[in-house]
C-alpha cells in the first residue's frame, strides 16, 4: 500500500477542518452552511459566517457564498480579496436587535457629520458590514441583503438605536457591488470613505421614503468610482459626495440609473471643506424628490469641473417646495470661509417641477462659469414660495443672520452673484396656472444667452 505524503495528508485536514472548500479555476470557495450557518431567519448566524470569511482570508482569499436561506446576523468583519456571492435565494438579514452590533474596527465615530447637536446617547454608531481596509472585494449574485429598518424607528420616523452607518468600507480599494438587492436599511445603506476604485452596477437600493437618514451611497474623500445602470430608493440623499478638511472626491461616473429621495437625488456636501471635482453624472432619471441635484458649498471648499447631462428631473415629493436644481454658497458656521463653486455644466435635461431653479453664490464670492444648454423646463401644478426659506442641508444648521436667501423670488429660474453664465436653448413652459416670472437675475455678470423661449425669458436672446 503506497504512503501518503505528509502534505496530502495535511491538506486534507486543513479542507475538514475549515469545512467545504471547492474549487473552480483554483478559487477557493467557502460556503457559510459549512460553518455551521443557518438560513431559517432566527438562529444568529455572526458567529459561523465570520468563521467562513476568516477561513476564506486565510486561504488567501476566494468565494464566500450564502446559498438560499435567511441567514440572520450582526455585525461581520470583511476580509480582502474576497467575493461575498449571495446566490439566488439567499437573503443575509441584519439583526433587528442593536445589541448584536459592534463600532467599526480602529475607530469610534466614523462619520462625517459637522457642526450637529452631540448626537443623542440613544445613537450607537455601528454597522452591519465593517470594510475597513480591505482591498480586493465584491459583492456578487441575485440574493438580498435586508437590514431590518422599521425595527430601527417608531411609528412617526424618529430613529431609534440604530447602526448607523449600515455597510461601511473606509481605507477601502478595489470594491464591486454587482446585482444584489439592499433593502430595508437602518440608517446611511452604503458609506465609502477615503477609498478608492469603486465599481458599482446593476444593484437596488429600496428603502421607504419616510425612512430616516437612508442615505442610498455616500461617497467621502473617495475617487475613481462608477455607479451604474442601478435603482435607487431612498428617505434621504440617494447619491451624497462630500469632503472634509484637506480631501478629494473625484473621478466619479454615474450613468443610466434611476433614483428617487425623498431629499436629494444628487447631493455635493453639505460636508464641503475639500475639492470636489471632475464628476460626470448622465443618462439618469430623478424623480419624487425634493431636489433633483443640489450643491450645498458650505464649508470653504471646492466644486469644480463638473456636468450633468442627459437626464429627466421630476418632482412628485410629499415636500411643499421643491427645487430640481439648488446650488448654494454659504456659511455652515459664521467661522468658515466662503467657498468655490466653477466650471459647472448642465446640458440636455428635461424638468417637470411645481418648484424653482435657485442657484445663489455670494457678492465677494460668486459663482463662476455656469453653463445650461438644451434645458427644457415644464412647470406644473404651480407651487407657492411666498413663505419658503432656504434650504440648508440638514434641519439641525441654523440659518445665519449672513445667509442670501431668495428663495421665496415668485420666480422660476433665480441667478444671483454668478460670473460668467450661459443660457442656451433654454425654454419654459407652463400649466395654466403658473404665475411666478421666469426668471430672476442680481448680480450676473458675462450673461450669454442664445435661443431661450417662454413668456419673459426669450427677451434675454
Amino acid at each position: 500500500m503506497k504512503r501518503f505524503h505528509y502534505s496530502v495528508i495535511l491538506a486534507i485536514v486543513v479542507v475538514l477542518t475549515l469545512g467545504r472548500c471547492q474549487t473552480k479555476n483554483t478559487e477557493p470557495i467557502f460556503f457559510v452552511t459549512d460553518f455551521g450557518a443557518v438560513g431559517d431567519s432566527v438562529t444568529l448566524n455572526t458567529i459561523p459566517i465570520q468563521k467562513a470569511i476568516d477561513a476564506c482570508a486565510q486561504a488567501g482569499g476566494g468565494k464566500v457564498v450564502f446559498p438560499a436561506g435567511k441567514f440572520l446576523t450582526g455585525t461581520l468583519q470583511l476580509r480582502s480579496n474576497i467575493d461575498y456571492h449571495f446566490s439566488p435565494g439567499s437573503v443575509l438579514v441584519g439583526s433587528g436587535n442593536i445589541e448584536h452590533y459592534n463600532k467599526p474596527e480602529g475607530e469610534n465615530n466614523l462619520m462625517l457629520i459637522a457642526f450637529q447637536p452631540k448626537m443623542s446617547a440613544q445613537e450607537v454608531l455601528s454597522v452591519l458590514l465593517d470594510g475597513t481596509a480591505v482591498e480586493n472585494v465584491r459583492f456578487t449574485g441575485s440574493g438580498i441583503i435586508e437590514g431590518n429598518g422599521d425595527k430601527f424607528w417608531d411609528a412617526d420616523y424618529t430613529a431609534l438605536p440604530r447602526p448607523v452607518p449600515w455597510i461601511s468600507f473606509r481605507n477601502a480599494k478595489n470594491i464591486t457591488i454587482r446585482d444584489v438587492q439592499l433593502q430595508n436599511a437602518p440608517s446611511h445603506v452604503i458609506r465609502f470613505a477615503a477609498s478608492e476604485y469603486i465599481t458599482i452596477d446593476g444593484i437596488r437600493i429600496s428603502n421607504h421614503p419616510r425612512s430616516p437618514n437612508t442615505d442610498g451611497i455616500d461617497l467621502v474623500d473617495t475617487r475613481n468610482v462608477t455607479i451604474s445602470n442601478s435603482f435607487i430608493r431612498t428617505g434621504d440623499d440617494a447619491i451624497c459626495l462630500k469632503t472634509d478638511v484637506g480631501g478629494v472626491v473625484e473621478n466619479v461616473v454615474v450613468t443610466n440609473c434611476v433614483i428617487e429621495s425623498d431629499d436629494a437625488g444628487i447631493k455635493f456636501g453639505t460636508g464641503s471643506a475639500g475639492i470636489t471635482r471632475f464628476c460626470v453624472f448622465s443618462n439618469n432619471v430623478i424623480r419624487n424628490s425634493r431636489y433633483g441635484i443640489s450643491l450645498f458649498m458650505l464649508e470653504g471648499g471646492v466644486f469644480e469641473h463638473n456636468r450633468f447631462s442627459n437626464m429627466i428631473l421630476t418632482g412628485g415629493s410629499r415636500h411643499k417646495h421643491e427645487y430640481p436644481i439648488f446650488i448654494d454658497i454659504d456659511q455652515k458656521r459664521p467661522s468658515d470661509a466662503y467657498g468655490t463653486i466653477r466650471n459647472t455644466v448642465f446640458e440636455n435635461l428635461s424638468i417637470v417641477s411645481s418648484g424653482k431653479i435657485l442657484i445663489t453664490g455670494r457678492p465677494e464670492n460668486p459663482i463662476l462659469n455656469l453653463e445650461f444648454s438644451d434645458v427644457q423646463y415644464h412647470v406644473a401644478q404651480e407651487a407657492n414660495f411666498d413663505k419658503a426659506t432656504k434650504p440648508r442641508g440638514n434641519k439641525n444648521f441654523p440659518k445665519l443672520e449672513t445667509s442670501i436667501d431668495r428663495s421665496n423670488i415668485p420666480a422660476y429660474l433665480t441667478l444671483a452673484h454668478l460670473n460668467g453664465c450661459k443660457l442656451i436653448n433654454f425654454s419654459l413652459s407652463y400649466d395654466s396656472t403658473a404665475t411666478r416670472r421666469d426668471i430672476e437675475m442680481v448680480g450676473v455678470t458675462q450673461l450669454t444667452a442664445a435661443h431661450c423661449s417662454g413668456r419673459d425669458i426669450q427677451k434675454l436672446n
